[in-house]
């Protein structure tokens, strides 16, 4: 259901959510754009990246971690952490 007094743009939303899930595969970020009406949730991540707030993950942590993941992970790090 929309929310017609959250004010915040998909971005700010796409952060708060990535503050409670931690990391998120680009499916993922793709797929809470989807569910948001948002079609911009890939750019918005690489943009939030791009301001320090999310990393993409390692090759080496995503093989060890995912261990056949072919796309990009995405990390939660904060601001300037």
């Amino acid at each position: 259901m929309t929310d017609l007094f959250d004010k915040r743009t998909s971005k700010e939303k796409l952060l708060d959510w990535m503050r409670q899930k931690k990391e998120a595969r680009t499916s993922d970020i793709i797929k809470w754009g989807v569910d948001n009406y948002s079609n911009r949730a890939d750019r918005n991540a690489r943009q939030l990246a791009s301001e320090g707030y999310l990393r993409r993950m390692d090759d080496s942590e995503k093989r060890f971690r995912f261990h056949d993941c072919k796309e990009d992970v995405w990390v939660y790090v904060g601001k300037g952490s």
